[in-house]
């Protein structure tokens, strides 16, 4: 099936005009059922070919699992060669499973959570849009095909975002999202044209191949740019591109808003796709990234303050949509801090890992903000596992993954990351160690205050509150048990595993170490790269004392929150009445007053400057403009005038002189004798008077 790989993004694609064009007419004649159903069909088919693809993968030599499918000449100027080609190999192939199947579940899901929208249609396009793109960007053999899928990720999340686009908040999230991933794209596309300029200079053909590119880093690595290694502000440029698109300081503010969307978007966009672009991207640029080491400590710091500033604002939100919101974003800082530490492999897990348990999470918040009438706000919940047990279950078991619970999916990929980063840095250690005790409180946090204890809202909509049907809680479901077992694709070598999950990878994605020992050639023999037990992997003892300490801290602070919001909420009471804890809470409650802040120094500013441009262009340019108008107007009526009365009025009078005179000349030509002597006798009288008198 892997010949039919270049279908899975046209299916999407196919099923976006379709639905574009002729959804509306769809469903007003054969109904909402059947609309939904066509927006599933494609990215089915897709994952069937996906999944097919991916067996067929594995049952091949780990030499011969990069496949390039040539599809036809693209740009072709001067020395510049692109073409259409898709790379499908073991780090696209997990993509395309995690898209396509998890996409297919949240389509499935949307079917129940958008019924009876006005709109139907046109969310299943735009979904169905969003699928094709971050497909393509995946598949993308070069640079120039993934910043195709990249851009298109982009518009549509501003699209789906911004969906209910009558609220005009939710319409501001939309352009928030959007331009906040422009200032980011600027930097994926510095990063491009920083490689194309030296291999232009360095070589006989420019190509953004990531084939070609991976051959050329060698190379490359000996110039500068101002002072610069040529690969570290080209690999610091791309990042600057995966800051936008995958919400990390200082460009994260887009993300918690981006919850005013519908919840299959937070679901689709916020955990299995559109923000892991950043972490694939660098994943599948690891060749460039492990030359660049000032960039990879750059990404390592970002990543940890990312992790830890995210972390503490999500213990104090009430919003069950804003705390999984924060929470993606503290989880994509840990991937980040995995690349940061050069283990691609680690990261890029958690990606998997971290797709099916936040999937499920959100899809799990919007039942619950269903069945309690659209009402998102966590103090006006409490004991919904009694009305909602499979949703309610489904979310405890993906909080349990993403706390990184003994067993679950979370639990080993957390724990490499951690272990990672103590081997590069005790300090980003400690800050991943630290997060992973504040996520489990706060997700804990939500827990308690969704689903136990006391009911705390309205009457009435506790006496409606029921579980959804089953095409919108069965998805959850499926997701929740993958939260809890995709954790033993990658058991470490101490527990009785061998990193299947690296040794998977190990043919398109080699850790650092490994990069640095081997070279970096396109393919190499899975056994002779493969992580090879626990030298690999750090002493035994620290490895073993890091994972226990860290499920111990965890367990400590789930505990804590079940203290404070189940057992003893008097005490949580009495500790946020003392003036201390009650400033800390308000200031992460209102995030920083980081927006406030970006208001004050970006967002101000640049208004009062268009404003002012908008001031001038209207007085100055435009006045300039009208001011010459108005003075070729006022000529026009002087020129008018002067050749209306003057100049006419001149030709008139002669004219008139003429007329009056032949009048009075006529008169000697009446024929009468009478009258020709009397005119003649008067002449010559005149005449001789004149004479006499002057003489």
């Amino acid at each position: 099936m892997i010949s039919m790989i270049p279908l899975v993004p046209i299916l999407p694609l196919v099923g976006a005009l379709i639905i574009g064009l002729f959804g509306k007419r769809i469903q007003a004649t054969i109904g909402e059922f059947a609309t939904g159903v066509l927006g599933c069909a494609m990215p089915g088919l897709a994952a069937l070919i996906s999944f097919g693809s991916f067996f067929e993968l594995i049952a091949r030599p780990a030499t011969d699992r990069i496949i390039v499918s040539h599809l036809a000449p693209w740009v072709s100027v001067a020395d510049f060669q692109v073409e259409w080609a898709f790379r499908y190999d073991p780090l696209s192939a997990m993509m395309l499973m995690i898209i396509t199947g998890i996409g297919t579940l949240i389509h499935v899901y949307s079917m129940g959570y958008m019924h009876e929208d006005p709109s139907y249609w046109r969310f299943f396009s735009y979904i169905n849009l969003f699928l094709g793109a971050m497909l393509l960007l995946v598949l993308g053999d070069n640079l120039l095909i993934m910043f195709l899928g990249w851009e298109g990720v982009g518009l549509c999340s501003y699209l789906l975002i911004g969906f209910w686009f009558n609220n005009p908040d939710y319409a501001y999230a939309g352009r928030k999202a959007f331009i906040v991933n422009r200032i980011g794209d600027l930097g994926f596309l510095t990063g491009m044209f920083t490689l194309i300029l030296f291999s232009a200079a360095n070589f006989e053909v420019v190509t953004l191949s990531f084939g070609e590119l991976q051959g050329r880093m060698d190379t490359l690595a000996q110039y500068t740019l101002w002072g610069f290694p040529v690969l570290e502000v080209a690999a610091f440029c791309f990042f600057v591109g995966a800051i936008g698109k995958s919400a990390q300081i200082p460009l994260y503010v887009w993300l918690p808003d981006a919850m005013a969307g519908p919840t299959p978007v937070s679901a689709l966009i916020h955990a299995a796709t559109m923000v892991t672009a950043g972490v694939y991207m660098i994943a599948r640029m690891y060749f460039m990234y492990s030359l660049a080491h000032f960039t990879l400590e750059f990404i390592a710091i970002i990543a940890a303050l990312t992790c830890f500033f995210s972390a503490t604002i999500g213990m104090a939100q009430f919003d069950i949509k804003k705390v999984l919101a924060y929470s993606t974003v503290s989880q994509l800082g840990y991937m980040f801090l995995a690349m940061g530490v050069g283990a691609y492999s680690a990261g890029t897990f958690h990606l998997l890992t971290h797709a099916a348990f936040k999937a499920a999470l959100f899809m799990g918040s919007g039942s619950v903000i269903i069945a309690m009438h659209h009402e998102q706000d966590m103090r006006k919940m409490g004991g919904l596992l009694k009305k909602m047990p499979i949703t309610g279950w489904a979310f405890i078991f993906a909080t349990l993954a993403i706390m990184g619970f003994p067993g679950t999916s979370g639990f080993f990929s957390k724990d490499e990351i951690l272990e990672k980063a103590f081997e590069e840095s005790v300090w980003l250690w400690l800050v991943g160690f630290i997060v992973a005790g504040m996520t489990s409180f706060y997700m804990w946090r939500a827990v308690f205050m969704t689903f136990f204890g006391e009911f705390k809202g309205d009457h009435h909509t506790w006496e409606h509150c029921h579980e959804q049907p089953k095409r919108t809680v069965v998805p959850i479901a499926i997701l929740a048990a993958l939260a809890l077992s995709l954790g033993f694709l990658n058991v470490p070598d101490f527990m009785g595993g061998d990193y299947s999950f690296s040794r998977y990878l190990s043919p398109v994605v080699k850790n650092l170490e490994e990069a640095q020992v081997h070279g970096m050639p396109d393919s190499i023999d899975g056994e002779q790269h493969a992580p090879v037990h626990a030298e690999e992997h750090g002493d035994l003892l620290i490895e073993v004392g890091l994972m226990v300490g860290s499920v111990t801290w965890t367990l400590l602070t789930a505990f804590l929150a079940y203290y404070l919001y189940l057992v003893n909420p008097k005490a949580r009471e009495a500790l946020m009445s003392r003036a201390g804890p009650q400033a800390v809470f308000k200031v992460l409650n209102n995030k920083y007053y980081v927006d406030e802040f970006y208001d004050l120094v970006v967002v101000g500013p640049l208004k009062k400057c268009y404003a002012f441009m908008g001031d001038f262009d209207k007085y100055v340019v435009d006045g300039a403009v009208n001011l010459a108008g108005y003075v070729g107007r006022g000529l026009g009526i002087l020129a008018g005038f002067l050749d209306q009365h003057i100049v006419d009025g001149a030709v008139n009078e002669v004219a008139w002189a003429s007329q009056t005179t032949g009048k009075g000349f006529s008169l000697l030509q009446s024929g009468r004798i009478q009258a020709l002597v009397g005119a003649t006798l008067v002449f010559f009288a005149a005449v001789l008077t004149v004479w006499i008198v002057y003489l």
